[in-house]
């Protein structure tokens, strides 16, 4: 979800860009995945692609034009592709026929190459200055990019989810809590939709694996290309949990997800649908690009 905060006077923006189509793991602690291969085994396993075209992102409308597709990209035409794109994402975002001053700056690292392509993680920061001495100030949650030949999917338009925090998961005993309920911060996850068809998916979450495990969470969402979500308030407590993962069409994944301590903020868990439309659990290092 953008955020567009203003200083001095508020600054009303009007809402822009759904998800349009431009010309032009299993483990929760390191996204590893892929069954082991044997010894004897020499064919190599086909790298799934992905089949459709396009950009798809939600672009605001404004003087900037948008850049094309890198033909072939390679890690840094992927960073500086989604770089680019962050930057006039924020400049059209800011622009007003009242401007007198426009300040947008775009960040971006290189995640890892996959699917015949680049996961990028991308930001942007920025502020205006308008006629009659309105000021405001741009700044966003992380995006996640997939930028290959044919395709390009920009995972950033966030719905927030905020709950209770009295009603948060946590222990009775405070020394079992990595947190006071409702003083410190608790775990969360996200969902990204890098697919270019909307799903459906349901995201439960156990405290404990065995047969005495109690159920944390449960959540269904409809993701739509270019969409993402931010589950927040999930738990304060210590432990091992266990996160399952299905879509409507029977696709399913589940890791475990420990919790030693406060999460690290910087790499939440993150659910992907991926490019090719099947599904992921990682932490995503979102924080090394701010």
């Amino acid at each position: 979800m953008d955020t567009l905060l203003t200083r001095r006077r508020y600054l009303q923006a009007g809402a822009v860009g759904a998800a349009l189509s431009l010309a032009g793991c299993r483990s929760a602690t390191d996204g590893g995945g892929g069954a082991s291969r044997s010894t004897t085994d020499r064919s190599p396993t086909p790298v799934p692609t992905p089949d459709a075209t396009g950009t798809y992102a939600s672009t605001p409308a404004g003087p900037k034009s948008y850049p094309d597709r890198p033909a072939e990209p390679t890690r840094e035409t992927a960073v500086e592709f989604a770089r680019t794109f962050e930057r006039t994402r924020a400049y059209n975002r800011l622009h007003a026929d009242n401007a007198e001053e426009i300040n947008a700056q775009g960040a971006a690292r290189h995640d890892r190459p996959a699917h015949g392509g680049h996961y990028v993680l991308a930001t942007s920061t920025g502020y205006a200055n308008y006629a009659d001495d309105v000021h405001a100030d741009w700044g966003q949650l992380p995006a996640l990019y997939f930028v290959s030949p044919g395709l390009v999917v920009r995972a950033g338009d966030y719905r927030d989810r905020y709950f209770d925090c009295s009603e948060v998961f946590a222990s009775e005993d405070s020394a079992e809590n990595f947190a006071t309920p409702c003083e410190g911060q608790w775990a969360s996850y996200r969902v990204h939709n890098l697919h270019t068809e909307a799903h459906e998916i349901s995201v439960t979450v156990e405290y404990g694996t065995g047969s005495d495990s109690t159920t944390v969470l449960d959540r269904e969402y409809t993701v739509e290309p270019t969409g993402g979500v931010q589950q927040e308030s999930v738990t304060y407590r210590r432990g091992t949990y266990r996160i399952r993962v299905e879509t409507a069409d029977g696709s399913v994944t589940d890791t475990d997800w420990r919790l030693g301590g406060p999460p690290d903020p910087d790499r939440p868990l993150t659910v992907l649908v991926t490019p090719v439309g099947d599904l992921r659990i990682r932490r995503v290092p979102f924080g090394s690009i701010r």
